[in-house]
């Protein structure tokens, strides 16, 4: 009688536990095929050449992912919550980050109904998680229809080291949020520092929000510093340029959005300004600390779903690019793209991306070593000319 009284006790105890808390594990592969119209590469004899460009790839639609989710009710609407998460890729299998294992994020934290969530660890900063939602490259124009370069981050090419951040409830609509990122450097505070905050106001169709990200020395804070950069520069291409754009003292961005539901339609407008205080890009010996060079950058979609499977989405991206005591590069850009959903959880996609840079041009011809006017999109080596076209075709499937 014991015995089984023992085993019904732990029996309710182990139920009682389950229905308290549980561990989630979700994940995509995403995988497709890439065109490029025109690559620069140099061969063998160290010419420059140029040409088409085929390449399996991954993670386009929606970065290829795997993690852990959990949640533990404490009572009295206090909950313990973690997230641990890795990118990879799917040609390879390799991981996106090397030596990292959670490299999108690793953070535990409490939840308060009515009060907000703050969380500690590796993590997005507020700013990127405020204002991404309403670029298309987050939606249905994958990696390679961000900004360029994704220097205002709204693509979230990183992410905050030893953050602590808060997320308050909804208040009519209303949501904040903050991040802050420890630098950990003993007698410099400020060194590797960021912080980040923004807040949105959503009711029915409309939404609205506005936000600033501060970080020092953002290469080697959180792009993996020179030998593991991860950025979309893309310096790990190296026929790529301006990779070393961001290797800089410090990125100061803000940066407003709004969007409208109209039916089965939604138009979204997102502007930016990003600041790279002494990019090493532009270092040389008369000014080894290199310059100050400012991007502003203006987006405006409209995504349309044709059918409950099928969505529609177009995209104009004005790059302004302007270092100090020079003049204006500007990088347009052009979206389209489609989305087919075969169940809720695996979709058909194909995105075509068309940019053209025009003005005074921040590339470096490689043989002359004089200013260029190249086109890059996103996550792609750089054109050998001011134009250059990418067609991807893929699929993507949730777990």
């Amino acid at each position: 009688m014991k015995k089984r009284l023992l085993a019904a006790a732990l029996l309710s105890a182990s139920t009682y536990a389950s229905a308290q808390s549980s561990v989630t594990l979700y994940g995509t592969v995403d995988a497709g095929i890439t065109y490029t119209s025109s690559q620069q590469f140099t061969r063998p004899d160290g010419s420059i050449g140029a040409g088409h460009g085929w390449q399996m790839t991954g993670g386009n639609l929606v970065p290829s992912r795997y993690g852990l989710q959990g949640v533990e009710d404490l009572g009295d609407g206090l909950k313990a919550t973690f997230m641990l998460e890795n990118s990879f890729y799917m040609g390879s299998g390799n991981f996106v980050q090397s030596g990292s294992l959670f490299n999108r994020q690793a953070w535990v934290g409490l939840a308060k109904d009515g009060y907000g969530t703050l969380s500690f660890g590796r993590q997005y900063d507020s700013y990127s998680d405020f204002l991404g939602p309403y670029v298309s490259s987050n939606n249905w124009a994958t990696l390679y229809g961000s900004h360029i370069g994704d220097v205002d981050n709204l693509n979230e090419a990183f992410n905050f080291n030893n953050a602590i951040k808060y997320v308050s409830p909804d208040w009519h609509g209303f949501t904040l949020g903050g991040t802050f990122s420890l630098g950990g450097v003993a007698g410099d505070f400020a060194q590797n520092r960021g912080y980040s905050f923004a807040a949105t106001y959503a009711m029915g169709p409309v939404s609205v929000s506005a936000g600033y990200l501060n970080l020092q020395n953002p290469l080697d804070a959180a792009l993996g510093g020179s030998a593991g950069y991860i950025g979309d520069f893309a310096c790990s291409n190296a026929s790529a340029l301006y990779c070393q754009l961001q290797n800089a003292d410090a990125l100061k961005a803000w940066g407003a959005a709004a969007s409208y539901a109209i039916g089965p339609a939604t138009i979204a407008l997102a502007y930016t300004h990003s600041l790279l205080d002494h990019s090493r890009y532009f270092a040389s010996a008369a000014e080894p600390i290199g310059r100050n060079i400012a991007f502003d950058i203006g987006e405006i979609n409209l995504t349309y779903a044709l059918s409950p499977f099928l969505q529609l989405g177009a995209a104009y991206i004005y790059n302004v690019a302007k270092p100090d005591g020079g003049l204006s590069t500007r990088f347009h850009q052009v979206n389209l793209g489609a989305n087919y959903a075969l169940s809720k959880r695996t979709a058909l996609y194909g995105i075509a991306i068309m940019q053209k840079a025009t003005g005074a041009g921040i590339g470096v011809d490689p043989a002359t070593g004089a200013a260029a006017n190249y086109a890059q999109i996103p996550n792609l080596p750089n054109s050998n000319n001011d134009r250059q076209l990418s067609v991807t075709l893929g699929i993507r499937h949730n777990f």
